[in-house]
Formats: C-alpha cells, structure tokens, sequence
C-alpha cells in the first residue's frame, strides 16, 4: 500500500484508506512500548508482544495504530532520543510491512519523528504542541504526512487565566506553526490534552465543551482512556477504568470528535460504531426503512421536493432568506468573491474569472448571543479561509464540483445543523445574453442533499 498522503474533500486518504472527517469516528489503537507507561507499561516492551498487540488491534478494527517509546505521564522520567529510538526501530520495522493502517509515532521529538517516518510511521502525534520541539512541523512538511497537534502544560500547572481560550489559542498557533513550515492546514489534526495539565473538573469540561473546537476548523482527537480524572471519579485502579473510559468516549461522539485514542480497542470500536449509527447516521437501517413517524406541526419533505430536509428552506433560484425553524439562526454570508480557473473550455483553464459565493449556515446562535462569546458560534473569517481554499484550489471542470465540495468542508468543520451553498459564474461562456450561470447545493447532518 502506498504510504503517501493526499488531502481530500472533507478529509485525508492515505493509500485506499479515507479519512473523511463527521462521516464517522475512526479509533486509533494505543501501543507503548516503554517500561513505565501509566496503564499497561513494560507490557510490550519486547517487539515480538508489540507486533502481536498492533496486528490485534487492527484485526478489532483499528484505524491507526499510535506507537509510543516514552511514557508522558506525571512523574515520568524523560529518556534521550537514542533511547527512544532504541525502543521504537524494532517494533515499526515488524509492524510497517505488515499492517494496512498507518502508524502513528507518538513523539514530541522531531529527531524521532523523522527516523520513525523513515522506517514507516506514517503520522506525527505530538503530545509538544508543535511548540516543545520547534523543528517537529517542518519534518511533517517534509515529509507532507499528518500532525496531531496536542494542547499540553506543565503537570500541576492548571491555573489559567482563561481556560478555553488558552487552549484555543495554543492550538491556533500550532496550525499556524504547522502551516507556516509548509505543511498544509488540512494535515493538522487537534487535540485538546485531556490529562495535561488540567484539573479533573477541566479535563470534564473539554469533553462537555469539545464542539468550540470546531472554530479552529480542524479535525479533533481526544485521549481519555484509563486516564486518572475517570480514576478520581469512580475511585476505581487503572485497570477498571473500561466504563468509564467508554462513558467518555460516547459523550465526545456525541459531541463530534473525530478520533478517540484509546487501549481497549475491539470494546470501544463496536461503541462508537453504535455511537456514530445514532448520532451520525440518524437515517441508517438495515433493509427497508420504515414509514418515518412525522409530527403534524412539521411540513412534509416529500411536499418540498424530493430529498428535502425538513428543516431547511426549499431553495429558489437564489439563497432564500427565509429562517430556520423557530429558536434556530442562519448566518448568511454573501457575494464572496475569488478569481479563479474552473469551466470545461480550454481558455477556462488558462484565464482566471470571477466566482460568487453565497453561504448559509444554520445553527442555534442563542448561547453566542449571551454570552457574546465568538467560541459558541462561528468565526466568519475562518469561512472564508475556508471556501477561499477549495475556490482557488485545482481546477475543476463543474461549478457543481465546487458547490459539493464546499457544503461537504462546511458541514464538516463547524457545529452546525445545515449548510446552503450557491456558487455563481458570471462571466460563464453562454451562447446569449444572460447574467452568468450557479449552483446551489444544502446538506444538512442527516446526509440528505438537494441541489438547485
């Protein structure tokens, strides 16, 4: 399998394997191959157990295996590179001919990044942020594979001036680092540092809060297995912290992360599968699909066309205005205008012409509105940074492309409920007068999509 990486729409691809984020939630396997990792340390120490527990993990339904050969926990005693190394070379030589999923290297040393990516890692976790090594996001972008970008401080040090937006801004910089060394945006992948540096009642409010890690406009992993706030919690020892491990993973799918790191892996696949056919999939069956149970006070989407969402405005031949349903919002974003090269005739792939794009985006904005608070609705300019990405990316033949691609990135990255994209070209190559041609498309989070 080819170990390169592509950005994709709504996600990353790595040889036949997607990772198109909000279609589901992917579980990366945990490996420690140290002497004194917290949970299960010295366990697979020798690399013929490591090799055994990774192709287990992956047989359970793995989607990344995450190898790490130095324990983070508190009291931990840092090792040299060498060391690291010393750990890691033997098991990635057994493990990267033989599996099918990528190996992440958990490392914050960008030396070690390196060598691991060259024996076949295929993904950094950083648990530095991009910061604690200053080199780690220029060997990402050189060797253009993905980044987990983790928010983390001192063990002990949890006195913030102001929690979410620390944490916010730290991980802000680190995509900013990232993207800077040339690595692109879509390859940063975020992860709040449950267990780093934050009280019990902290890492419980990452996970009550997890959706205001959408205005950074990158994938979310989360970390809670076996961590010691779920021991605090239930007073339980390490090795019973199963249930309550699995209470926080469903509660973060609820919420919308994308990736849960965890060591129990075949219990906590079949968890967020169950997680993700509720809270993802709303209209998933198997066989037939009963009559929906419809309330009365609510309209009819076969009476709006077929493939309408309720609970979105029957679309004209321009955005309608018209609200959501009643206690939601719509923001409305208009007339973005890009120069770009899209269109089927020759000269359309040499010579740049104007795009308008329309955006509505529909979501409670009443929590923002209180508190006045831009991390509980969405930040406007990151929707531009957005559409202007796949606008002036590569070429495309159809303005329906775009149109699709920009409500699926839309949908995606923000907690939103839907989605209207109209995409106008108009200076479109017409054979009489008119005032150019557009695409219309709404998605909403049941999956349905329509387009004007």
């Amino acid at each position: 399998m080819s170990r390169t990486w592509r950005v994709i729409p709504g996600g990353l691809a790595w040889g036949d394997r997607r990772f198109v984020w909000g279609s589901r939630t992917y579980v990366m396997g945990i490996l420690n191959v140290t002497p004194d990792s917290f949970s299960d340390g010295g366990r697979y120490l020798d690399p013929a157990a490591a090799e055994e527990h990774a192709l287990a993990m992956a047989e359970a339904g793995a989607d990344i295996i995450d190898v790490g050969a130095e324990s983070t926990r508190p009291g931990a005693t840092p090792v040299p590179a060498e060391e690291e190394l010393r750990r890691l070379l033997p098991v990635l030589r057994r493990l990267a001919p033989k599996l099918d999923v990528p190996i992440s290297v958990d490392t914050y040393k960008a030396q070690v990044a390196r060598v691991a990516l060259e024996e076949g890692a295929a993904l950094i976790n950083d648990v530095g942020g991009l910061r604690r090594d200053p080199a780690m996001a220029a060997v990402a972008a050189a060797h253009r594979v993905p980044v987990v970008a983790m928010h983390a401080r001192p063990h002990g040090d949890t006195a913030y001036a102001d929690f979410w937006g620390e944490t916010l801004g730290f991980l802000r910089a680190a995509i900013e680092r990232a993207e800077a060394a040339g690595l692109p945006r879509e390859m940063v992948i975020v992860d709040p540092g449950f267990g780093f540096g934050k009280t019990p009642e902290q890492n419980l409010d990452l996970i009550r809060q997890l959706p205001r890690l959408r205005t950074l406009g990158a994938p979310v992993l989360l970390g809670t297995s076996r961590k010691s706030t779920i021991g605090r919690v239930l007073d339980l020892p390490v090795d019973q912290r199963l249930e309550g491990t699995a209470a926080t993973v469903v509660l973060a799918v609820a919420r919308g992360v994308d990736v849960v790191r965890v060591h129990d892996v075949a219990p906590m696949v079949r968890l967020v599968r169950m997680a993700d056919a509720v809270v993802r999939h709303p209209r998933w069956r198997e066989g037939d699909e009963p009559a929906p149970v419809r309330d009365a006070a609510r309209p009819d989407p076969a009476a709006a066309g077929a493939g309408a969402d309720p609970d979105v405005p029957r679309p004209t031949g321009r955005l309608d205005p018209t609200p959501a349903p009643p206690a939601r919002s719509v923001i409305q974003l208009r007339a973005l205008r890009f120069e770009a090269r899209h269109g089927v005739l020759p000269e359309e792939h040499r010579n740049p012409q104007p795009f308008l794009v329309d955006v509505d985006l529909g979501l409670d904005t009443a929590a923002a509105a209180a508190a006045d608070d831009l991390a509980l609705t969405v930040d406007y300019a990151e929707v531009h940074r957005r559409v202007a990405r796949v606008v002036e990316g590569p070429h495309r033949r159809l303005i329906e492309t775009l149109a699709h691609q920009l409500a699926d990135d839309l949908l995606h990255a923000f907690p939103v409920d839907w989605v209207r994209v109209r995409v106008a070209k108009p200076a479109a190559p017409l054979p009489g007068p008119a005032e150019g041609a557009a695409v219309e498309v709404w998605r909403s989070r049941a999956g349905r999509v329509g387009t004007g």
